[in-house]
């Protein structure tokens, strides 16, 4: 019964936000939502006051008093920046990137990149990707006019796991790790194992969903379960499921409880109780860290191929 007291207030708190607000007021709420705030706290103890990451997050959400803004740390992991990211990100999506583009001809593209223990090999793997997918979209349009139009746009991904949870993990996920570089032989039963990946909205012009997998397939992405390309819901507006995905690619989850949504179907976020099995100290801050490199922050994670 309290949970759903407690879910009916978040929903009216939601909607009364929502109605009273215009958007760039929004803008300015300082406060987050309790699941949010705990993820924020998470971090904020992991990294520790002598991180130098530490001091943008604790001023983010203040307001800077001679400007009248609100300050942002720009953190990828902090809720009230990768919030704003994905508004943004949703935005370009509804209104420029597809605008038009009706369900049958989007789809939503999950590509499974090889695991490493050591984050520093996790860029050149997603760089190495990146060129692939670019030159199997060039080598399609050469031959196949109807691959003009394609396009996608997609951001990033980090799961992990230790590696002693190999034997725990589903059938289907143990075979796509072996096939992606899984490591057998570790020092340690707690190495971590880094699991990149990529979700994209897929605009897929006048090819279908499964003649795009299949392009990715015979061309370098190969492996076992590697490729997921799944059609928009046909029942769903088409705007609710490009938030969806956006909200779903955008979610920097750092518990260790694996999703089992639908991303094209990510409504709600599915974080907000109270006993929630976070990733180590250690891993949040090798994560948050690597995800700063060179200042890049989100602009590292977009990944977009636009049409011909």
């Amino acid at each position: 019964m309290f949970e759903v007291i407690m879910g009916n207030l978040d929903h009216f708190r939601a909607q009364l936000i929502t109605k009273c607000f215009e958007p760039h007021e929004r803008k300015q709420i300082r406060w987050l939502s309790p699941g949010m705030q705990m993820q924020r706290e998470r971090v904020m103890q992991a990294l520790t006051k002598q991180h130098s990451l530490y001091d943008r997050m604790e001023a983010c959400g203040t307001m800077d008093e001679n400007h009248n803004n609100m300050r942002l740390c720009g953190v990828p992991l902090c809720p009230r920046c990768f919030m704003r990211r994905r508004g943004k990100e949703t935005g370009l999506a509804l209104k420029k990137t597809f605008v038009g583009i009706p369900n049958e001809r989007l789809a939503f593209l999950t590509l499974l990149l090889p695991v490493q223990t050591d984050l520093d090999e996790v860029e050149p793997s997603q760089r190495k990707a990146k060129n692939r997918l670019r030159n199997i979209i060039a080598y399609q349009r050469d031959r196949d006019v109807r691959w003009n139009d394609v396009q996608f746009t997609g951001w990033w991904e980090m799961a992990r796991l230790s590696a002693s949870d190999f034997d725990e993990q589903g059938r289907n996920t143990r075979i796509a790790l072996e096939a992606l570089d899984f490591p057998v032989l570790v020092a340690k039963a707690d190495t971590t194992v880094w699991r990149p990946h990529l979700h994209a909205i897929v605009g897929l012009g006048d090819v279908t969903c499964e003649e795009f997998a299949q392009a990715l397939r015979g061309k370098g992405f190969n492996k076992p379960y590697q490729v997921d390309a799944r059609p928009f819901h046909a029942n769903r507006p088409v705007h609710a499921n490009i938030k969806s995905v956006v909200r779903y690619a955008l979610k920097f989850r750092i518990e260790h409880d694996t999703l089992t949504v639908d991303g094209i179907a990510y409504d709600k976020e599915a974080d907000q109780r109270t006993g929630r099995d976070w990733w180590s100290d250690k891993d949040i801050t090798a994560y948050a860290k690597w995800l700063m490199r060179g200042r890049s922050g989100f602009e590292s994670l977009r990944v977009v191929i636009g049409p011909k």
